[in-house]
Order: structure tokens, then sequence, then C-alpha cells
């Protein structure tokens, strides 16, 4: 009887430990199966962001909508030279009033200082190009060459000077509408 009270024994503590080890393997199955999960999770989250941003550069990349931001910022880079460089007393008033959707405040300071026009002068702009780099069309920023005829004409003694002007102008998108935030002359290759 002591051997069958022995195997009972022995027999209950294997059932236990058995037990005891399934319990613990499928209790770490299923932790693991949990972080398998979460970490699936995490990588098709990653997956369905990549997924948005290349359907936005494809959406970007799209030939009609490069040409309308094309045409956009052609019009405000036009809008910024007519408002900006051609000065008239007739039409300061009117021109420092569009200048607020078409140039940053600093800007708009240095070309309407004064609340009236006190030239004495007129001036006019001919010939304008512009050219902008296609792949700037995507981004919120642009650099863009414009190149015009400036002619300043005196209004005391009726004389016109004419020069060509080459212009690297800084524009950035706010929200829908593009900004000219700055510009400088451009450089020619052999004017340096």
């Amino acid at each position: 009887m002591n051997k069958r009270v022995v195997f009972g024994l022995l027999l209950g503590f294997l059932i236990t430990v058995t037990g005891f080890n399934v319990y613990t393997q499928i209790t770490t199955s299923a932790n693991e199966l949990q972080t398998e999960i979460q970490r699936l999770k995490a990588d098709k989250q990653q997956v369905l962001n990549e997924n948005q941003e290349l359907r936005q550069t494809i959406d970007q990349q799209n030939p009609a909508k490069i040409q309308a931001h094309h045409r956009t910022l052609v019009d405000k880079v036009n809008a910024f030279i007519e408002t900006a460089f051609v000065h008239s007393e007739e039409t300061y008033q009117e021109r420092k009033k569009q200048a607020q959707s078409i140039m940053s405040d600093e800007l708009i300071n240095t070309f309407f200082p004064t609340e009236t026009y006190r030239g004495e002068t007129k001036s006019s702009v001919e010939d304008v190009q512009i050219y902008i780099e296609t792949s700037n069309l995507i981004s919120n920023h642009a650099t863009v060459l414009a190149r015009f005829h400036h002619t300043l004409h005196s209004l005391q003694n009726d004389q016109e000077q004419v020069s060509n002007v080459f212009l690297e102008i800084d524009v950035q998108r706010q929200g829908e509408q593009w900004m000219v935030m700055d510009f400088m002359e451009a450089m020619r290759e052999g004017n340096k």
C-alpha cells in the first residue's frame, strides 16, 4: 500500500507539474500573441500612413493640379510686379490695398511706406517673363525668377529711364494662397 500511496502522490505531483507547465505555456503564448498583434497593428498603421502620404504626393503631382499651381503662382508674381514696380499717384492707394493679399508686411512697408504717394516719378513695367522650377509647385515654397523692363518717368523734367530688372522672388504658400515673402536682384552668371 505504501507503493500505491507513493505512486498516487507521484502521479498527482506529475499531473500538477504538467498542468502548471501547460498553463504557463498557454499564458506565455497568449502574452506573446498579444504583443505580436500590437506590433502588427502598429506596422499596419505605419503602412496606411505611408500609403496616404504617397496618395497625397501622387495627387499633388497630377498634371492638372501642377498646371493650376503654376498658373496661380504666375498670376501672384505678376500681381506682385505690377503692384510693387508700377508707381503713380493715381493708383497708390489701390495698389497699397491690393498688396495685402500679395506680399508680406515687410514688403508692404518697403513699397508703401507712407499713406499717400510722395514720389516725383511714374513707373511702368513691360515684357514680364517669369520662370518657375516645376518641382517647386508641389511644395509650399517656390523661388521664382522674373525679368522685365522697368521704365521710370520723371514728372519734373519729362525724362525716361529704362532698365532691365532680373529678380529672384521668394514665394510661400500660406493656406491656399501664395504670398511673396522677399526678393532680391538675381545675379547673372557673367556679372558676379
